[in-house]
């Protein structure tokens, strides 16, 4: 035991100590992406606690007794499990502690606010082979029935995530070999609209059933394909979609290969390309679909697609690839620098303005835009919860 001036000495010692660490680990908890907020506020509210606090728990100092893995220690001083908070220090910055479920949930109660979002639905225009081949079989089917079923399905599955809109080839004019307006331009709601066409040119008897005019004229489409009016929205993405299942019959690959590059390459508008069937040009196709921009994983830079499994796969993979991941807040943030974003109410994910994997801020369009991994998390249904929180650094205790 210490007496006199020496317990005195170490009693000073002590308390300079302690007011260092709480000080940097105040610091380091003020720059952490994601969890540093809390554990810089343990460090405050326990002294040297805060080092069991930030792992376990376990023989954290300021918790008496000891938290047991797994619990762990909050900046109030108490035990808690995994997941769970007791104050908003406990939580990463822009986040507060949920009073009722003791969960770390968007928001602080320094001033944050959660930005209500909105993402920006692509254009797709669907260029379908409607030619006499259509009627083929595939097993008991025709490749027409597969095709409807398959476009069906996927505008029904992306029901409002995607602007549709289709055109057929052959259309029914004369000259056999060209096109006249497109008969569902891009727009919202075009769904059902498209889904109806389709279904009712599944009868014999409807105009668009695939019984002539009995030619491919792929060129001619792919043309009329750069006139969709939509394609001049600059505040969104564009993208075309080829689905044939056989050759030119009418007009030049090389003049359809230029067309397709143009568009890509002056208009930045990709083309996905789909062959459907043994009929095509696999050559020719792999020419168009690399002119395209987007050329698909595998051996094929064109999406091969044989029977009603591979051409939904196909047409899944094309729709997954051009979901946006731009969100656009239905406020500008006061501060650009203290904009916090959150999936799942639980993960912080960084600002990036690399674009590797992150989010950026675009103050010209008000937009928040994701990029890499982040970015495929959300296009692929991985994240069923974005927050976007405006305000402060580090939210006050509850």
């Amino acid at each position: 035991m210490l007496q006199g001036s020496s317990a005195s000495t170490w009693a000073a010692l002590l308390g300079v100590m302690g007011l260092v660490i709480a000080s940097a680990c105040g610091d380091a908890g003020s720059s952490a992406s994601s969890g540093g907020g809390a554990a810089g506020a343990t460090y405050g509210a326990g002294g040297m606690g805060g080092v069991g606090a930030g792992s376990a728990g376990a023989g954290s100092f300021g918790c008496n007794p000891a938290c047991v893995a797994p619990q762990k220690c909050s900046a109030a001083g108490t035990c808690i499990d995994p997941g769970t908070c007791a104050v908003a220090s406990d939580c990463s910055a822009g986040m507060k502690c949920d009073g009722a479920t003791k969960t770390c949930v968007p928001g602080g109660d320094c001033g944050a606010q959660e930005a209500k979002v909105e993402t920006i639905p692509p254009n797709m225009l669907l260029v379908l082979d409607r030619s006499c081949s259509m009627t083929a079989l595939v097993g008991n089917v025709t490749k027409w029935d597969i095709a409807v079923a398959a476009i069906n399905k996927m505008t029904t599955d992306y029901t409002g995530k995607i602007r549709f809109g289709l055109t057929l080839f052959p259309d029914l004019v004369t000259p056999n070999c060209q096109q006249a307006a497109i008969p569902i331009p891009v727009g919202p709601d075009n769904e059902t609209p498209i889904q109806e066409l389709l279904t009712a040119a599944l009868a014999k008897a409807d105009k668009y059933f695939p019984d002539g005019p009995c030619v491919t004229n792929i060129q001619t489409a792919v043309t009329q394909s750069t006139t969709e009016p939509a394609f001049n929205d600059t505040d969104r993405d564009s993208y075309a979609v080829l689905i044939t299942d056989g050759k030119e019959t009418c007009g030049s690959d090389a003049t359809t290969e230029m067309e397709i590059k143009n568009l890509f390459e002056m208009r930045g508008i990709p083309t996905f390309v789909i062959g459907f069937g043994a009929g095509i040009d696999p050559a020719q196709m792999n020419k168009f679909a690399n002119a395209g921009g987007v050329p698909a994983a595998g051996a094929n830079p064109y999406y091969d697609a044989s029977d009603q499994a591979s051409l939904d796969m196909a047409l899944a993979t094309i729709a997954k690839k051009t979901l946006s991941c731009a969100y656009t807040l239905d406020t500008v943030p006061p501060n650009p620098s203290e904009i916090y974003v959150f999936f799942d109410n639980t993960t912080e994910v960084s600002r990036d303005d690399t674009k590797t994997d992150g989010w950026t801020y675009d103050a010209g369009k008000n937009q928040v835009v994701f990029y890499g991994p982040a970015c495929d998390s959300l296009k692929n249904g991985v994240v069923m919860d974005l927050d976007i929180v405006l305000g402060c650094q580090e939210p006050t205790p509850n």
